[in-house]
């Protein structure tokens, strides 16, 4: 077989290789270049943290955390569990569900009790409807127990 090269052919390829290499390059180095986009990074001292504020007693390998949190709407209930996080370590959490259509719009003190067994020494966190909140735990005065106050939603 012989076979012979056409050379307006092979002009052409070449011509049409060198005309996509040359648009290639031009597009890399002529095209706008995006602006880095900034995230703003929100300072710590702006967030806006959650506290909350409860007695906390210990009697015989029971902690007993107890107080009154503000939620969204008299509607609002408030359910805590204990979760344990390894041997040290407990999470108090906090969450809220909505339990009626028609309800005033302004907060409301929701009163809270949680007993669970752990050691004396356990670290005790919490967190709001997922999100990680401070927990100031205040120790009952000697003599005072929780179990005379009453943390009933009413």
């Amino acid at each position: 077989m012989n076979y012979r090269i056409n050379s307006t052919a092979l002009t052409l390829v070449v011509l049409l290789v060198l005309v996509a290499a040359a648009l290639f390059v031009y597009t890399l180095v002529s095209a706008p270049t995006e602006e880095p986009v900034v995230v703003e990074e929100v300072v710590e001292e702006e967030m806006v943290e959650q506290l909350i504020t409860a007695k906390h007693q210990y009697v015989d390998n029971v902690h007993t955390i107890a107080g009154t949190a503000e939620v969204p709407t008299p509607c609002h209930r408030l359910v805590l569990e204990p979760f344990f996080i390894g041997e040290n370590e407990v999470e108090i959490r906090f969450n809220t569900f909505l339990e009626g259509d028609e309800c005033a719009g302004e907060p409301f003190s929701a009163p809270f009790r949680v007993s669970f067994e752990a050691p004396e020494d356990v670290a005790i966190t919490a967190t709001w409807d997922g999100a990680p909140v401070r927990l100031n735990l205040v120790p009952v005065e000697e003599g005072e127990t929780l179990d005379d106050e009453l943390f009933i939603k009413g």
